[in-house]
């Protein structure tokens, strides 16, 4: 196997960072988001309110380097035109952050989508397996907009957490009906409640699977200087 990126996995960023102080290496892969590969929509149900505010394009790294960006391309092409040799390296990649997990005294928390929406538990390698059967001991953690993705069975390893938009908020509301954690971005400080349901700090750490699994909201903050100032309906501004 030819391997394309010496690294495909960010473990540096602000989030990452704070999940080394609950005892994780949290890894996170990031492929350009929506249609911005060139290659195909990797984020069918974005709203266009996440497609303008994308964290994969208008924050942190990626909005300050073409060449993260233009790595991040390179990536969805990989992913869209050699999938296998895509899943192959991504194997590759994890198999080295495990390493390090352990060689640092570490459990091992991977989030595949950072900035897109694939439902990577219907990717299957030629033994029929998926990511997550391949990894049974390894925790991985993603956020969604679609809500199909809930009405199977998901690996015991892998928790999705609903990302509410400003098009899905009574899509939203029967998530949490069904104890199905629902990510929010408030525009001033966090409520203590939302939807009728209880409201958590989301910006401490992105390790989700470690939140109460009883349909709260996670809460986040705008990130980036577009988000800030977002009037889309995105980032939530009508609450007390």
């Amino acid at each position: 196997m030819k391997i394309q990126f010496k690294r495909m996995f960010s473990t540096d960023n602000p989030k990452a960072i704070k999940a080394a102080g609950l005892n994780y290496l949290n890894a996170i892969n990031y492929l350009a988001p929506y249609n911005s590969g060139g290659v195909g929509n990797l984020c069918p149900h974005a709203s266009p309110g996440c497609i303008s505010l994308c964290l994969g394009e208008h924050s942190g790294q990626a909005a300050m380097s073409q060449t993260v960006r233009d790595s991040r391309k390179r990536k969805a092409e990989y992913f869209m035109k050699d999938r296998r040799g895509f899943m192959a390296e991504l194997c590759y990649h994890i198999d080295k952050l495990i390493k390090q997990a352990e060689e640092n005294g570490l459990n091992l928390c991977v989030r595949l989508n950072g900035a897109t929406d694939i439902a990577f538990e219907g990717i299957r390698f030629d033994d029929g397996r998926n990511i997550f059967e391949r990894y049974p001991n390894v925790q991985f953690v993603d956020y969604t907009k679609n809500p199909n993705r809930f009405n199977r069975k998901l690996p015991a390893n892998y928790h999705l957490t609903f990302s509410l938009s400003e098009k899905n908020r009574e899509i939203a509301k029967a998530m949490l009906a069904r104890n199905v954690n629902v990510a929010a971005v408030f525009g001033r400080e966090l409520p203590k409640r939302f939807l009728d349901a209880p409201v958590i700090n989301g910006d401490e750490h992105d390790l989700r699977h470690l939140d109460p699994q009883s349909g709260v909201v996670i809460g986040l903050t705008p990130k980036g200087h577009k988000a800030k100032r977002d009037t889309s309906g995105f980032v939530v501004r009508d609450y007390q």
